[in-house]
């Protein structure tokens, strides 16, 4: 069981680490709540997905040369347009009635473009999910892969009530800032992915 308690230690530390899944679930949770979920949703089904593929033993090996240039480029790209997107929101949007992506693919796609979920999988889940497999065979495995996912759910649920209910707490004028500080955010880590795959 050491394999699965450091599992979820693991899982809640990385859901609270900054970075563009974070970002994208604060932004549209400041939104609504409700787009807040969806988008949870979304980065969990496809970080679930990712994990139990890697604890079943799939191989799955963190991308190079070109791949992940392409990759950074991708993500970086969707990361800016989310930010123009959110930059341009309406201070007291809380309904669903706007264009652009669904919530619960912008959660996804967050983490299927996102280089450093890749990484992780390779660098710190295969390890985690291997010695958890030698000490009790496949179903530690699976364990280990379902602790990682709750701890990195618990912290996603965080972030989420807290720009639902923290931050929305805020003026207008204030909500709008702190949505252009999200937005310029985004489009900082956008641009960062897009010149660290260009340069590389």
């Amino acid at each position: 069981m050491g394999s699965v308690a450091a599992a979820l230690g693991i899982g809640l530390a990385l859901a609270g680490a900054p970075g563009p899944v974070q970002a994208i679930l604060l932004t549209e949770s400041v939104r609504s709540l409700g787009r807040g979920l969806r988008a949870m949703l979304g980065a969990a089904a496809t970080w679930a997905t990712l994990l139990t593929i890697t604890a079943l033993g799939v191989s799955l090996f963190a991308p190079e040369g070109v791949t992940f240039r392409l990759l950074q480029i991708a993500g970086g790209v969707l990361l800016i347009f989310l930010a123009i997107d959110g930059y341009r929101a309406a201070p007291t949007t809380t309904t669903d009635a706007r264009g652009g992506l669904p919530p619960m693919l912008r959660g996804s796609l967050a983490v299927a473009l996102n280089p450093g979920a890749y990484l992780f999988l390779a660098a710190v889940a295969s390890p985690l999910f291997a010695d958890a497999s030698e000490a009790g065979g496949t179903p530690t495995a699976i364990a280990a892969a379902l602790a990682l996912i709750a701890g990195t759910a618990t912290g996603d649920i965080a972030v989420v009530l807290l720009g639902a209910f923290g931050v929305r707490r805020l003026s207008d004028e204030r909500l709008l800032w702190v949505r252009r500080g999200l937005a310029v955010l985004l489009g900082v880590l956008g641009i960062w992915l897009v010149v660290a795959a260009l340069l590389g």
